[in-house]
């Protein structure tokens, strides 16, 4: 049975959207039916500045059934002081909540001085007992699932795996052919979301405020998840839905609303 990630950066003030109600958004997850929730470092901040510790959302999470696999997010470039640095806060996160991944970007070309800076992060992820999840995204140098795949092929980052967001594969430079490749044991998780057709080239304002829920736009959804599940992969699937118009919605309504147009699609 797929277990799906309810994440919430829809709510969090990375996007805008103002002061979050955590409690909230995890009893708006759990009473939807998801099993897993994630947090990004915004909504993380946001919680803490309120007076509150990784210990006690922890409490919240268990309380309400749930479980965390992923906090997000380090944008790596070139520097491996920054890349060691930006991990901390979340390699502390993952040790709070017993996360495995710890989501991240390269946002340098693949060479040596991504790379260096990506083992920095993985190593102070390690100490966390957690890996890294790198997701390429079209708007970023790292693009590509090769890209992605060489950013963490150094023995110090094993463990490591490949974040595949269905609406990062139909917007980037790869095609099916890339994804049929993809090893089951490659990934670490899924990110599952839909989108109309494109109003603009500016991929980052569209992939932020404009989707919609899995069967309202235009992927190829039904083949997206048949390649992966065809490939071995049961993991996580996680529902990022990034929508300007939900943002003012009630959130129970929306999380409710995007398990049930998800779960046809993965196996139950």
């Amino acid at each position: 049975m797929t277990a799906f990630i309810f994440e919430p950066i829809n709510w969090s003030p990375f996007l805008g959207a103002g002061e979050p109600d955590l409690p909230r958004l995890v009893r708006a997850a759990a009473n939807a039916g998801f099993s897993l929730i994630s947090f990004d470092t915004s909504l993380l901040d946001a919680f803490r500045a309120k007076g509150g510790t990784l210990a006690e959302l922890r409490r919240i999470v268990e309380d309400a059934g749930l479980s965390v696999p992923a906090v997000h997010s380090i944008a790596i470039g070139d520097d491996v002081a920054a890349a060691r640095e930006a991990a901390l806060p979340l390699a502390e996160a993952a040790n709070a909540f017993g996360a495995r991944f710890v989501h991240v970007g390269g946002t340098a070309p693949l060479g040596p001085a991504l790379i260096d800076a990506t083992i920095a992060a993985a190593r102070v992820c390690a100490e966390a007992n957690a890996v890294l999840a790198v997701e390429f995204l079209p708007f970023l140098p790292i693009a590509s699932i090769a890209d992605a795949r060489a950013m963490i092929a150094s023995p110090e980052a094993r463990g490591s795996g490949l974040v595949v967001d269905s609406w990062h594969f139909f917007h980037g430079p790869d095609d099916w052919p890339e994804l049929e490749a993809i090893r089951a044991d490659e990934i670490a998780y899924v990110q599952f979301d839909d989108h109309p057709p494109l109003a603009g080239s500016d991929l980052l304002e569209e992939t932020t405020t404009r989707r919609v829920l899995p069967g309202r736009g235009v992927f190829d959804l039904d083949r997206f998840a048949k390649t992966l599940t065809a490939s071995g992969f049961a993991g996580p699937v996680g529902l990022e839905h990034l929508s300007a118009a939900d943002r003012a919605r009630p959130v129970e309504d929306v999380a409710r609303e995007l398990l049930e147009a998800s779960r046809r699609y993965w196996p139950s």
